[in-house]
């Protein structure tokens, strides 16, 4: 299986991570988990995508399965913050007798041990696991197919459920001393492994209702994946999550339209197409719901982006540099990887016009040739277009926008063709920016 590549740059362009204290980052949309374990696993899922169909898969169908049934658990960050402390403790556990469980008590009504209260206080949350988890197991219906989460189901029933926890599932709800000691004894020692699989289990479905519950209140759809050897990409009224007031886009691609070359005025939205298209592909390749109504897509080995791509003042390096950097990294990746995903924002704007025209043009017309791999490429040079229209393989698209009393608008409507717009000056002087400077020549004069 090839690894997925995804990069530092890519995270980046993407806003995967950028702030995790608010929604800003893609990160918090998908984040309502209850436990910091939960947190930690849906992060961990969120950096490693996958070219792994059948894995893919049974991640969809788990998620799909705990959509359609509104899985849920009744955890919280303290109960299992409890249950860690108390299995990492570093003290013996304590003995399974009668005689040895009245002494330890006793002694701790006479001299209270601070240990001897954490294990009080982590058997009782894992008392209250137990039986929340086998409630809630035994009336779950599971004849919507999921692979996985029958498995998840059948390794905690088979602890849980175990001859050795009925005394967990009596009446009492109080704990005796006695069946303490039994229980600490159980689950330090006898069963510690299978314990902390229990809770590491518990940490998995934590976070995958997360995911769940965020894709069904916002409607995303389940992505589907093309067993084709060749490539092909259909997105329906896709957009990005961050937006309250998204104006939806849909594509398609294949072999035979494999490069998209992207224009549109200053403010038209070309980088928030860029950024929902490439979300969308990173989302499909972790298994997770895509904001879009469908989505059809093959399986790619990696994404790379230069987005927000900026110079590097430490290694002495220019824009431009950085970008001719970018483009090699890409090229060799295409070279190891096969089949890539590839959005660059307005290649080449770290240099000359002239520069950027016959470097844009070089690439684009290298990578039109790649068929294997799927490009969007946007630019502010629309004389390319003229180089570059007769190769089938490439797809002109633009966003729209026109002129209302000399005003620019925008509509960030995905339209078929290329756009000439030149919205600078105008914006120059809605701003009032050639007011302020004419006023300050005058007045020097």
């Amino acid at each position: 299986m090839i690894e997925f590549e995804l990069d530092p740059q890519t995270l980046k362009d993407l806003g995967i991570f950028v702030d995790n204290t608010s929604e800003k980052s893609i990160s918090n949309i998908y984040n309502r988990t209850q436990t910091e374990g939960g947190r930690n696993y849906l992060y961990q899922l969120m950096r490693h995508p996958i070219s792994d169909i059948d894995r893919l898969k049974k991640r969809t169908e788990l998620i799909q399965y705990m959509m359609s049934e509104d899985f849920e658990l009744k955890i919280s960050a303290d109960q299992l913050a409890y249950v860690e402390h108390y299995l990492k403790l570093n003290t013996d556990p304590l003995k399974n007798s009668k005689g040895s469980a009245l002494i330890q008590h006793l002694s701790h009504q006479i001299s209270p041990d601070n240990d001897y209260y954490l294990i009080q206080s982590g058997v009782q949350q894992l008392v209250y696991l137990f039986k929340h988890l086998r409630d809630k197991l035994r009336s779950t219906n599971t004849t919507i197919p999921s692979l996985q989460f029958k498995a998840y189901q059948e390794r905690i029933i088979e602890l849980i459920e175990h001859s050795d926890f009925e005394c967990i599932y009596e009446k009492s709800e109080k704990i005796s001393f006695t069946k303490l000691n039994k229980l600490d004894h159980l689950l330090r020692e006898k069963y510690k492994e299978q314990t902390e699989d229990l809770v590491d289990l518990v940490y998995k479905l934590d976070a995958y209702i997360s995911i769940a519950k965020v894709s069904k209140h916002r409607q995303f759809v389940i992505p589907e994946y093309s067993t084709l050897n060749t490539q092909k990409l259909t997105l329906d009224t896709f957009y990005h999550p961050l937006l309250k007031k998204a104006v939806p886009y849909s594509l398609q691609m294949d072999e035979t339209s494999h490069l998209c070359f992207l224009t549109g005025p200053n403010m038209a939205g070309k980088s928030t197409f860029l950024k929902s298209v490439g979300l969308s592909i990173y989302l499909a390749h972790i298994g997770f719901p895509v904001p879009a109504k469908k989505m059809t897509t093959t399986i790619y080995h990696g994404i790379m982006t230069a987005i927000n791509l900026s110079d590097d003042i430490h290694l002495g390096h220019s824009h431009f540099y950085s970008e001719v950097k970018r483009v090699k990294e890409t090229a060799l990746k295409i070279k190891d990887k096969k089949r890539l995903f590839v959005i660059f924002d307005e290649l080449f704007r770290g240099t000359n016009v002239k520069d950027a025209f016959d470097s844009s043009l070089l690439v684009i017309k290298a990578f039109s040739e790649i068929k294997e791999s799927t490009f969007f490429i946007s630019t502010h040079i629309t004389e390319i277009a003229n180089e570059i229209e007769y190769i089938k393989n490439i797809q002109f698209k633009r966003l729209g926008s026109k002129r209302v009393n000399n005003i620019p608008t925008y509509t960030y409507t995905l339209e078929n063709g290329i756009s000439h717009e030149r919205m600078g000056m105008q914006i120059l002087k809605k701003e009032g920016v050639i007011d302020i400077l004419d006023s300050i020549v005058n007045n020097k004069k």
